[in-house]
């Protein structure tokens, strides 16, 4: 991991990383059939899809085609278009389409928080715990909020301002544990990407916050001042 990056290329690289470390860290392992649910413009799509192999298979998840061109792209960039499968679907409601015990491991990656009915997130997690097969893996990883720092504080700050749903740990283990799934565990996974303000604001998904008057006032100014730094991960973990 970099500490201090200053080059938005560099950042690119960090968090590919961290995602691939986050991977492997859950379970994810060669030949696995996993369901990702909120696959977005495929980041950790990725990294899934690169362990999983060309004998493994990976349905990715979303309700909205948005991103699916950059999607796409990530795919044929990293040439693992050929074992990954795009699934156009609501994560609430997959009965019509992924049938009960069907992946190995059912995991998501930063995708409660963004999602535009927070009301959902126990259907989500019933529906991930019914896809998983008898002893397979259910894994949500989720941003933690507790910042240590001025620099995490800025990250987390930003994403809270951008709309972001972040749900107490206590709710997700709730949640998991009504879904039936057993073992039910968090842990913390420590991350080392700090980086400045001047790459905060080459980011896409930050400039509209940035260039917003009211914040660039306030979180504005915090940023130039301590930069940003990704906070700890929570890895939330079920068995079926």
């Amino acid at each position: 991991m970099g500490w201090n990056i200053t080059d938005s290329g560099k950042l690119e690289d960090a968090v590919l990383k961290l995602r691939g470390e986050l991977a492997r860290k859950i379970g994810v392992k060669q030949g696995m059939t996993v369901v990702e649910m909120g696959c977005g413009q495929g980041g950790f799509t990725v990294c899934l899809a690169r362990i999983v192999g060309h004998q493994g298979r990976l349905f990715s998840v979303d309700i909205s085609e948005e991103y699916l061109a950059e999607f796409m792209e990530n795919l044929k960039k990293w040439k693992v278009q050929d074992r990954v499968k795009f699934v156009h679907a609501d994560a609430a409601d997959l009965r019509k389409i992924i049938l009960d015990d069907f992946a190995d491991m059912v995991v998501s990656y930063r995708f409660l928080e963004e999602l535009k009915q927070p009301d959902n997130m126990p259907k989500i997690i019933k529906e991930m715990a019914r896809i998983a097969k008898k002893h397979g893996n259910v894994c949500i990883i989720e941003l933690s909020t507790e910042a240590r720092n001025k620099a995490e504080e800025n990250y987390v700050r930003l994403h809270k301002e951008s709309g972001d749903s972040f749900f107490e740990p206590p709710k997700i283990i709730n949640a998991m544990k009504e879904a039936r799934l057993k073992d039910v565990s968090m842990e913390k996974f420590e991350t080392h990407i700090w980086f400045s303000s001047d790459v905060a604001k080459q980011e896409l998904s930050l400039a509209q916050v940035w260039f917003d008057a009211v914040v660039k006032r306030t979180l504005g100014s915090q940023i130039e001042r301590h930069g940003m730094k990704y906070p700890s991960f929570l890895i939330f973990s079920g068995v079926k």
